[in-house]
């Protein structure tokens, strides 16, 4: 009797476990994967995570790197990975397969691909774009991708602003995804052609006004009664230095992942670089729930110009001072960085939580970190720093978004009000108070084009 009918029999009179055998058939399965696997396996130090590279039909390189926090987790996602690439890869084979696939089941495998060019915060912002704006029109989605017209594609971005009255900004955000996932198919030689275009009326974007300052910055007296209200929160927890992060980013205005970044190695005499954020990574694996792996600390800032060397002030000096003491006091210490607690680096909670907390505590408004950063660069353009020194200390590329986004009156109301009055009723010669940026402008003559004398157009007669 051959080895497969003697496997057979024994199954059959209950001579083996079924379960055991199957357990056997996939242990052997997983070690032939791993055996085969063609990619190095290594730990990082710096990340404390196991990386390698798995097959990735979509890139140029055919491969795409994953990562996971324990050696077997990575081994795991790599077999399944691997059997589900297999399936797939013989999937695509089939005639039948471009001619079914839906919109829907192309944006996954565009998504797929998509895990590798970018990182896991832009896949969680696609994927609520995706549940918001797509999932509610089963009869877009669900269409065979190739059967898509140009005018599905107008009505369905048409349905979606009458229904959200999206700002300039979220609609292309949104319709962004439809035009990828079509840019994609083409790359794959599904289609050589995109019905996608976007020919919404523009009358339909709900206007972008430009927020009250109110709203956007801290004014002199709020920021006072905040500091103070960190001091006593501290003298309550003194082994939080979340406080002192808040303070300090008065005197940087950076953003708040490059703010718990800081180390001590950055700070040379009177200044210190900003060049590395934390930030906060989800596992992709499962796209419809992803989950957060923690916060993680990166060597790059969010773009280039990011990377940079702010001024120290008397100050930001004293406030790093205070945190380096209160580490060692409470013997907090954590590869240099400068805001750490018993876990590690202090998560973008910990200062979320103290700014919220103490604006309530003042009975003013609940207003973020990021309003700190609109306040610090405020408070310079408005004594007179060039808007371009501004843009380079908050790390932009250019200074339209410096004014657009960051540059707010950051007086009282009341101030405000004394201060038009004042300029008012003083004499003209003495009430040129601009920026010293506005005062620098170069005001040329308007030059008048000659007129044709044969389409001189008469004046109207009574």
């Amino acid at each position: 009797m051959e080895e497969r009918e003697l496997l057979k029999y024994a199954i059959e009179h209950d001579m083996i476990n079924l379960s055991y055998v199957q357990e056997q058939i996939e242990m052997t399965k997983r070690k032939e994967v791993l055996q085969k696997h063609p990619y190095s396996i290594w730990f990082s130090q710096k990340e404390e995570r196991w990386y390698t590279h798995v097959p990735f039909m979509w890139s140029e390189s055919k491969k795409k790197r994953i990562n996971r926090k324990n050696k077997r987790d990575l081994e795991d996602e790599i077999v399944a990975y691997t059997l589900e690439y297999e399936k797939l890869t013989e999937k695509k084979k089939s005639d039948s397969y471009l001619i079914n696939l839906s919109f829907e089941e192309l944006f996954y495998e565009f998504m797929d691909y998509k895990t590798r060019e970018v990182s896991s915060t832009t896949i969680r912002r696609m994927m609520a774009d995706w549940k918001k704006f797509y999932e509610p029109h089963p009869e877009f989605i669900q269409k065979p991708f190739l059967d898509i017209t140009k005018i599905d594609m107008d009505n369905f971005f048409n349905d979606v602003m009458d229904e959200y009255k999206l700002q300039k900004k979220a609609f292309y955000n949104m319709c962004g995804i439809a035009k990828q996932v079509y840019e994609y198919a083409i790359d794959s030689d599904y289609t050589d052609k995109t019905p996608y275009r976007n020919k919404v009326n523009r009358k339909k974007f709900t206007p972008t006004k430009k927020p009250e300052s109110s709203t956007q910055v801290y004014t002199d007296e709020e920021k006072e009664l905040l500091c103070q209200e960190m001091e006593r929160r501290l003298q309550n927890n003194p082994q939080s230095t979340a406080c002192l992060a808040v303070m300090l980013d008065f005197e940087l205005g950076t953003r708040k992942g490059e703010l718990l970044a800081l180390s001590l190695r950055d700070i040379k005499r009177d200044r210190i670089h900003i060049h590395r954020q934390l930030v906060e990574r989800f596992d992709t694996s499962d796209l419809q729930n992803m989950k957060s792996l923690g916060f993680f600390v990166v060597e790059y800032t969010k773009s280039a110009d990011g990377d940079r060397w702010l001024p120290l002030t008397k100050r930001a000096k004293e406030l790093i001072q205070r945190t380096i003491d209160l580490n060692q006091k409470y013997g907090f210490r954590y590869k240099e960085y400068l805001f750490v607690g018993r876990n590690g680096v202090l998560t973008p909670d910990a200062v979320d939580a103290q700014v919220r907390r103490g604006c309530k505590q003042i009975g003013i408004p609940v207003k973020t970190m990021h309003k700190i950063r609109k306040t610090y660069a405020s408070k310079l353009y408005h004594n007179g720093v060039n808007v371009s020194v501004v843009k380079d200390v908050l790390g932009h590329a250019d200074e339209a978004t410096t004014l657009r986004h960051y540059i707010f009156n950051v007086e009282s109301q009341k101030e405000t009000d004394q201060l038009v009055r004042s300029v008012l009723e003083e004499k003209p010669e003495n009430s040129l108070k601009g920026t010293a940026g506005d005062l620098k402008i170069i005001y040329f003559p308007e030059i008048k084009k000659p007129g044709n004398p044969e389409n001189t157009r008469l004046p109207a007669h009574n």
